[in-house]
């Protein structure tokens, strides 16, 4: 016989919601530092990050320097692309953040990006590493950031 679980106060709700909203903004901070760190050519990153405009910023950063070993000081326009990409995904995220502070529902957009995030970062994996376990990390902080937001 199941036990009746009672529904979470408001203030309960409130906190959780205020959490996710912090958790989303540092995804956002962390995803801006990676992609600068990533301009730099500094190979430095940090996993509690948004994949998808990282990805793309060094894309075409790859690709205006010919994927070669060694420095990539090239910025042409695929990495100027992959940028816009990257700030227009980024101004999404900001938005559901900004709005999600008067209705909560903006959380559920954010998770649906997170989550299709996630599979674009699942996807990334598989096709640009040998051992997909490479990225094994940033697929927990992924999980823990869509348990965070549900």
């Amino acid at each position: 016989m199941a036990k009746y679980k009672a529904p979470e106060s408001r203030d309960s709700l409130a906190r959780k919601a205020a959490s996710a909203r912090h958790s989303l903004l540092l995804f956002m901070i962390f995803t801006v530092v990676n992609i600068i760190m990533g301009m730099l050519d500094t190979g430095s990153y940090f996993l509690f990050s948004i994949s998808v405009p990282y990805y793309l910023v060094m894309m075409g950063k790859g690709l205006d320097n010919g994927f070669i070993d060694g420095a990539w000081d090239v910025n042409g326009t695929f990495t100027i692309t992959g940028l816009i990409i990257a700030a227009i995904i980024l101004a999404v995220y900001l938005l559901c953040w900004l709005l999600s502070k008067k209705r909560s529902g903006w959380l559920t957009v954010t998770l649906i990006l997170i989550i299709l995030d996630t599979v674009a970062l699942a996807l990334l994996t598989f096709v640009l590493y040998e051992n997909p376990a490479t990225n094994l990390m940033d697929f927990l902080f992924h999980a823990w950031m869509i348990w965070d937001i549900a």
